[in-house]
């Protein structure tokens, strides 16, 4: 084998075990009214210290890191209707995005409640 084509191969092996792999959700949607269960599945998810979810704008509820290749939440209310980022933020700075990842759909009777926003405070929703 020549040592430029064994180096190559090396180099690609070394890169592809040290990346994460794509994150994918299970289930993908769920109702605007928050509460779904999901699984975010992929890799690399231990050793990063505790997780922050957020679905759009909000952050989840009861996020647990179950293994390094599944977290486990539950959605929070949307804030709009349609497909929104999952982002996934780790103790030590480390962030995983996941770009229009989950699918709000329309509970019928239950409205949405708008976020409202003051410089420097963390988004949250309203009272009404």
């Amino acid at each position: 084998m020549r040592a430029g084509f064994r180096f190559l191969v090396l180099a690609s092996a070394a890169l592809a075990c040290g990346r994460p792999s794509e994150l994918r959700l299970e289930p993908a949607d769920g109702g605007s009214d928050g509460g779904q269960a999901i699984r975010v599945i992929g890799s690399d998810f231990l050793g990063h210290g505790p997780a922050v979810v957020y679905v759009g704008m909000r952050s989840a509820r009861a996020v647990v890191i179950e293994d390094d290749h599944h977290i486990s939440l539950k959605t929070p209310e949307a804030e709009s209707f349609g497909a929104v980022d999952v982002r996934i933020d780790f103790g030590d700075g480390t962030s995983r995005v996941m770009p229009q990842a989950f699918t709000y759909r329309e509970v019928e009777g239950k409205p949405l409640r708008p976020v409202y926003f003051k410089p420097g405070a963390v988004p949250v929703p309203s009272a009404e």
